[in-house]
């Protein structure tokens, strides 16, 4: 984490607010696109693989075929609409570039058998080492003094090496076989009926934590768009935490599920009252050092994103929790509320950036996202009484946190619990 905000401080130092600004915009561009072609798939597989160890080759084989041929036809897409709908041609590079990402990341698909094992590992280790070589080639550019497409090229090493080894481990360390014959029309059907409200309900989450940043550089200036970045960057940097926690119960969470709904409901809670407790310390921290941090990492330059990342950093306490809840509602299989509560988010998003963005720029673009996030992945949990315990255990878990007391025992319980792979 300290490596990756090292390696983002050296390159916005380096490109400044108006580059850095043009290299996120790109970024957020394929983003949008980026969660079309994974079709929603991650959670469902991990489910199925779960608990249809015996059809693993089926599994991931058809997965595979499926998300290549998504892959290969968004990536087109993306192409198309960046030169259409940008007439500035040094972003049809940047983001015709970025959007090889797309293409690499069909590999995200053998992911989900390791975390389905157990074995998250390897993912993290192969995520990281690609994180690492990708910060390294950064850091080298900057001294080179390389112009901004070099940066676009850097992003994609990432994704490429990160590739290239879970393919390694998924042959080192699996007996799964990848063939056209495990082709199964009817897991295609069945992963497909899971996964297409979480593919939407995806693509929601992308336009209202994600689009801002498209909309900021459509709406107002891409140095706008750097200052927005950074601070997004200081407030997101924390999110693989939640993540990785959750990534981690989350096949004991489908069989308490089966076999325990009251433990079921009880390892819930513990996840968010822990996650959230943590978030709030977070916020807290960086809402009383925010204007100094920015400007010692970044720069006077970069002052503006002090004031937008003491709004930003307060999404961390829906976030790290909405990770928890997702997990939740697939292990339920009520994915189609995802839908509706993504929906409403994305919909409050658009509507908010459209009237602050133009008159407070970054600033408004943050505000817009933070109450987008209160109403998607709180609010409208209560909104449906199938997705009310997940609501009134989100509140409990927020109720908790103003509680050392409960905090503790509960933390404590918690990662006595936790069993490393």
């Amino acid at each position: 984490m300290a490596y990756g905000i090292f390696v983002s401080v050296l390159v916005a130092r380096y490109l400044g607010p108006v580059a850095f600004g043009e290299l996120n915009f790109s970024i957020a561009f394929v983003y949008v696109f980026l969660v079309i072609s994974s079709l929603g798939m991650e959670q469902v597989l991990i489910r199925e693989l779960t608990l249809t160890k015996e059809k693993r080759n089926q599994i991931i084989s058809t997965s595979l075929i499926m998300r290549g041929l998504a892959s290969f036809v968004v990536y087109l897409l993306v192409v198309v609409m960046a030169i259409c709908y940008n007439p500035d041609i040094s972003t049809h590079i940047l983001i015709i570039i970025i959007g090889t990402q797309i293409l690499l990341q069909i590999t995200d698909v053998f992911f989900t058998l390791f975390m389905a094992e157990l074995n998250s590992k390897y993912v993290v280790l192969a995520k990281n080492i690609g994180f690492l070589i990708a910060g390294l080639i950064k850091i080298i550019f900057v001294f080179i003094k390389l112009s901004l497409v070099w940066f676009a090229l850097a992003t994609v090493v990432e994704f490429f090496v990160c590739s290239l080894l879970i393919i390694w481990f998924f042959k080192r360390k699996t007996d799964v076989r990848i063939s056209l014959k495990y082709w199964n029309k009817q897991i295609g059907k069945q992963i497909l009926n899971s996964s297409y409200p979480l593919i939407i309900s995806s693509v929601f989450y992308v336009i209202y934590t994600k689009l801002d940043q498209v909309m900021l550089g459509y709406l107002t200036s891409s140095d706008e768009v750097g200052y927005y970045a950074v601070a997004a960057k200081l407030s997101e940097v924390w999110y693989f935490i939640p993540s990785a926690i959750v990534n981690s119960f989350y096949p004991e969470l489908v069989k308490l599920k089966e076999k325990n709904a009251n433990g079921f409901k009880i390892l819930t809670m513990r996840l968010m009252t822990v996650l959230s407790a943590f978030a709030l310390c977070i916020a807290l921290f960086f809402t009383f050092f925010s204007d100094m941090l920015i400007e010692t990492l970044y720069g006077v330059e970069y002052i503006t994103s002090g004031k937008v990342l003491t709004i930003h950093i307060w999404s961390c306490i829906i976030v790290f929790s909405a990770v928890v809840s997702g997990a939740w509602f697939v292990i339920n299989r009520l994915e189609k509320y995802s839908f509706y509560r993504t929906g409403t988010g994305a919909l409050v998003n658009v509507a908010l950036n459209f009237m602050l963005i133009p008159a407070y720029g970054a600033l408004g673009a943050a505000v817009a996202t933070l109450v987008a996030k209160i109403i998607a992945s709180y609010l409208m949990n209560g909104m449906f009484a199938k997705t009310k315990p997940v609501f009134l255990l989100q509140t409990k878990a927020y109720f908790n946190v103003l509680k050392i007391r409960p905090v503790y025992r509960i933390s404590k319980k918690l990662f006595h619990d936790i069993k490393f792979s």
